[in-house]
């Protein structure tokens, strides 16, 4: 079970009539309102699939009025000539993992299946599907990988005065620069890029992971985290801004990921109460989960809480489990927040866990059975084609993957919107991962 090491009520700390989560450009899109159930991608295309129609077979996807998926294909040869098709769908586009496959006789050209493991309307994620003809002469050929975002379960109904946007960040701690041999990206060329990808989003309240680089490692007195905090004040030009830390450097002594952290603008945002939590495992350091409730200085919004989260890293059977033991001890920390407070609780990090993990994708599934809404499912999705991380690998490839992830927990469901900042050269480099954006509703006061 958790411990909770630090709660407190704070004061308001800024006076201010400016109204929290203000979006930029990049966002804007979320202003509008959703339909119910608005088909989030219906062709593909947005997620980096080819359009419906193109290439091998001419495979077609398309959703059913039950939520099912409609797999359709030209026949490459008269149907005497063919000795089956095989349809399989699976939630990567390896598909490597929990594949379903469906044999279909020479003579269709179409079929209704079940959408991909994981695919629940609150997710967010994608069906992937491979269409492979069989000829009676003893050759085969497949289609490309086609794939289709499942339906939005929930319309984002907020008026735009009662929305947040907030983001989540692995910033990469620079005591892994010259330990991991990745000089040529260390904090000297990443560190003011990290800034301005903060910056640039337009997000005031934000979750931070692996800010945890120590002082005097050749980038002054100060650790990473207080770096970036006292950079993010330097050069932000909005009046009257002031970047601060949920938590003070005291509450993360001890065992654990102290690079987990939750940066906010308190110039927008006024501090109702904060804490942090330890996620415990014996083969594993602490995984910390800092929060922070805030409400706008303005107070014409609803109050939230923003957790920063940071789960076990590794591809290894041993990883996957501690990262379910973990995911579990977590729900039960959100739970409690939402309990205590009321409202929205937002979750918000890294948390290892893709559509490639095997044998599935354990802590996303975890969270969404837990009633969790994954911001990603939302017909306003920006760069959906690109991962949440780069992997230092450029020009960045086009293909949908995440293992960032903003997410919510209250009364509300649904997301207003959704930004990858996903860049493809390293001109831009910040990190081995993008930071994410996500716009989610509040309750009216």
């Amino acid at each position: 079970m958790f411990a909770a090491l630090l709660v407190r009520a704070t004061p308001s700390l800024v006076a201010g009539v400016l109204v929290a989560g203000a979006l930029t450009a990049p966002v804007a899109v979320a202003a509008h309102t959703d339909a119910p159930r608005r088909a989030t991608n219906p062709t593909g295309t947005a997620a980096g699939s080819q359009p419906n129609g193109a290439g091998n077979l001419k495979v077609r996807l398309a959703s059913t009025a039950d939520g099912r998926l409609r797999v359709s294909w030209k026949r490459p040869a008269p149907a005497g000539k063919l000795r089956k098709f095989v349809v399989r769908v699976g939630p990567n586009r390896k598909l490597n993992s929990r594949v379903h496959t469906y044999k279909v006789k020479a003579r269709k050209q179409s079929i209704t299946v079940d959408r991909a493991f994981g695919t629940a309307p609150t997710s967010g994620n994608y069906s992937f599907v491979r269409v492979t003809v069989y000829r009676k002469a003893g050759s085969h050929g497949s289609s490309p990988t086609k794939w289709i975002q499942a339906p939005v379960a929930a319309a984002c109904t907020a008026a735009p005065q009662d929305r947040v946007t907030v983001g989540t960040f692995n910033v990469r701690t620079w005591a892994a620069d010259a330990r991991k041999g990745t000089g040529k990206y260390n904090w000297d060329v990443r560190g003011d890029h990290a800034v301005k990808e903060i910056l640039d989003s337009g997000v005031r309240a934000i979750a931070i992971q692996e800010a945890s680089g120590p002082s005097n490692a050749g980038f002054g007195p100060r650790e990473q985290d207080e770096w970036i905090i006292d950079r993010l004040n330097r050069t932000d030009q909005t009046p009257g801004a002031h970047w601060v830390d949920a938590l003070t450097d005291d509450d993360y002594r001890g065992r654990g990921l102290v690079g987990t952290r939750v940066f906010y603008d308190a110039s927008r945002f006024v501090e109702l109460a904060a804490g942090l939590q330890r996620i415990p495992d014996p083969k594993a350091a602490d995984s910390l989960v800092p929060w922070v409730r805030l409400q706008a200085t303005s107070r014409d919004q609803a109050p939230f809480i923003l957790t920063s989260n940071h789960l076990r890293t590794g591809d290894k059977r041993g990883d996957f489990v501690i990262r379910g033991r973990q995911v579990q001890t977590l729900i039960g920390i959100l739970r409690n927040l939402q309990a205590q407070y009321g409202g929205q609780v937002i979750m918000a990090g890294d948390l290892n866990s893709t559509a490639n993990t095997k044998p599935f994708n354990n802590v996303q599934h975890a969270l969404i059975a837990a009633g969790l809404y994954d911001s990603y499912a939302t017909s306003r999705i920006a760069n959906a084609k690109y991962s949440t991380s780069n992997n230092f690998s450029f020009p960045v490839r086009p293909t949908p993957g995440r293992r960032d992830y903003i997410m919510s927990l209250g009364p509300l469901q649904g997301s207003c919107g959704y930004v990858n900042r996903a860049y493809r050269t390293a001109s831009r480099v910040a990190s081995d991962h993008f930071l994410q954006v996500a716009t989610l509703p509040l309750l009216p006061l």
